[in-house]
This record gives C-alpha cells, structure tokens and sequence, in this order.
C-alpha cells in the first residue's frame, strides 16, 4: 500500500484533539464494565473512548484508530501506528515493550537536568527538554506540531 507526502498549510484536524484529549479515564457508557480506561482515539470523529465502545458499536469498525500506551505516566502512540497518519520524523522515539513508540506531549523537565555532554547534549526544539538521540529536535508530536505549523507535512494513505 502506497502513501503520498503531501505538504499542507495547516496541520491536520483531528490532532489538536488528539493532543488535548484525558486519556485513561473510566468511559462514562461502559462504567460497569473491567477495563473500562478511554485509550482509543478515533482519527475519523475526533474521539476517545475504550475497547467496549469499538466491540459494542458498528461506528468506528471502519475507522481510523489510534490505540495510546501508558509509558511512565504519559500518553505514547506506537509509531507504527501514528506514522501511518503523520510525519513523526525527528521526534524521539522510546522502546516500550520491544515496540517504539512518542510521546504524544511533552514530559515535565526536573529544574536541575541537563543534557549530557557524552550525548551531544541536543534540546528539543520547543520545551528545550533533553533529546536522547540525534538528530532528534522534538521531544514529543505536540512539541513538532508548535514549530512545524507552517509546513506540516501530513502522510496520505
């Protein structure tokens, strides 16, 4: 399956939603239900919502879907996944359970850390957080979207 990379003058709609949206939290309709944490986002209806919903509904079973990971405390998306949808080039990747995956915001920076020196001490580019690898400029997809809202580069599938 081929893909185009496409330049747009504005950033997809959905990923400001992706972005903004509390995820983990106990979906309201499957309350009763095990498992019930909201970690699904649909790209398709800017929503979130648990692994009920998407089993209980016809809705999203054609839909673009994004599964989001805890890694740490924040919110990750395997890059497999999302790479699919957007352009996640330069953004650090981490391996969590032998998949990579970003951080879809910024992590909070301890006032004392530095970057290495052994490391090439690289920044990324919008919260100024330690990178751990070059060529790497952004820590997570919002830091990339902050600085790259002018030419923002979309993959078409």
């Amino acid at each position: 399956v081929g893909c185009k990379t496409l330049q747009k003058k504005r950033k997809p709609e959905w990923l400001d939603s992706l972005l903004s949206s509390k995820f983990f939290g106990s979906c309201l309709d499957h309350s009763d239900l095990r498992k019930n944490e909201k970690n699904v986002f649909c790209i398709d209806c800017n929503l979130s919502f648990c692994k009920h919903c998407v089993i209980s509904s016809t809705v999203h079973c054609l839909h673009r879907r994004l599964q989001i990971c805890r890694y740490v405390y924040h919110d990750v998306v395997r890059l497999q996944d999302i790479q699919k949808h957007l352009d996640c080039s330069k953004v650090q990747t981490y391996k969590i359970n032998g998949e990579k995956a970003v951080h879809l915001n910024p992590r909070p920076q301890c006032g004392d850390a530095k970057p290495s020196k052994t490391k090439g001490g690289a920044i990324c580019e919008a919260c100024k957080r330690h990178i751990q690898d070059f060529p790497n400029r952004f820590c997570s997809i919002a830091c990339k979207v902050l600085i790259s809202t002018v030419n923002f580069q979309y993959l078409i599938c």
